[in-house]
């Protein structure tokens, strides 16, 4: 009967396809010791057949049982569960799944996936970047200013900045001044932009080396760095020793180029976008160089950061398409 009423019914994570379901009924197996959950029937069929008589019930449940190990349940509802969800079968999951999740559960269930995850501050900074703006200003309130300021710290500066944005206005400077000095000199970087410029965009962490390095020093540059997002470790830019950008070389040119060449020997893509472009000048410029990160520059030709692909991919997805995304992980 406890079982039953924990699970049958209620809304479960179906892990293996990172979805949200509803179990309406229970599959059972006998086992030495008794009988043991081994599955749920997700389809609604079973309600049905739950009040057929045994002998007169239709086997309709084949392609809609769930096996119990790909399954994560809620525990919030029990008020005897003291643990939280356990972390282990989400890690099976992208965080932009998890973020799916979230946005497709009730605020319950949302908030208790991010305690879940809450162990991991890592992951935990991840599945806040893939959340639509709306729930991540959600889900932030239910956190302290000290604990706001340590998933931000944890984002990728482009998307910490934005969210700090969104914030109401009297919670965005404590947030800000609890931050670490380097943060807060990146975010006041891009916090000057407008979010839909490539000075908005783009990520104040990236690969570069000053003209005069070799080859192997390039890509020692791309093996020690610990910042630029994997997206933009592909792209070495090459600039004078003031900053000014001379041009970019991807990685799979470096591997390719022998170890003692210099870099400007090497055929370099002088291609750049200003601070102040539009999202259209910035995807246009990448399509037409077919780049997969392009350099942002001041009005004077200093580098100030990249914009990779997935961050133009990201700005140019309309809200419908999310939707759809979002119902796909509904009951």
């Amino acid at each position: 009967m406890l079982l039953a009423a924990d699970v049958l019914g209620r809304h479960l994570v179906d892990v293996a396809r990172a979805r949200i379901v509803q179990a309406h009924d229970l599959v059972l197996a006998h086992v030495d010791d008794g009988w043991r959950l081994t599955g749920v029937d997700r389809s609604p069929r079973a309600m049905f057949r739950r009040l057929v008589p045994r002998r007169g019930r239709p086997d309709l449940r084949k392609h809609a049982i769930l096996d119990w190990k790909d399954v994560q349940p809620f525990v919030g509802h029990v008020p005897t569960a003291k643990l939280l969800m356990p972390l282990q079968r989400l890690r099976r999951l992208h965080p932009a799944q998890i973020a799916d999740l979230v946005e497709g559960a009730t605020h319950a269930e949302g908030e208790e996936i991010l305690d879940a995850v809450e162990s991991d501050a890592e992951l935990t900074a991840d599945v806040f970047e893939e959340l639509d703006t709306e729930h991540q200003v959600e889900f932030l309130k239910s956190l302290s200013n000290d604990e706001a300021a340590k998933v931000l710290e944890r984002m990728a500066p482009d998307d910490a900045a934005d969210l700090l944005g969104e914030l109401p206005q009297e919670r965005r400077k404590p947030v800000f001044d609890l931050m670490s000095a380097t943060a807060q000199h990146k975010l006041r970087k891009l916090l000057q932009y407008h979010p839909s410029t490539a000075g908005g965009m783009m990520s104040p962490d990236y690969v570069w080396v000053i003209r005069g390095a070799t080859v192997e020093e390039a890509l020692e540059a791309v093996r020690i760095d610990d910042k630029a997002p994997h997206q933009l470790l592909n792209t070495v830019f090459v600039t004078e020793a003031d900053g000014k950008l001379i041009g970019s070389v991807s990685t799979a040119d470096l591997v390719r180029a022998r170890p003692d060449r210099k870099v400007e020997e090497l055929e370099l893509v002088d291609c750049r976008v200003n601070a102040g472009a539009d999202v259209t000048d910035v995807t246009l410029t990448m399509a037409d160089y077919n780049l997969i990160a392009v350099a942002v520059t001041d009005m004077s030709g200093n580098l100030l950061g990249a914009v990779s692909a997935d961050d133009v991919i990201e700005s140019l997805v309309p809200e419908e398409w999310r939707a759809r995304v979002e119902a796909s992980t509904g009951v």
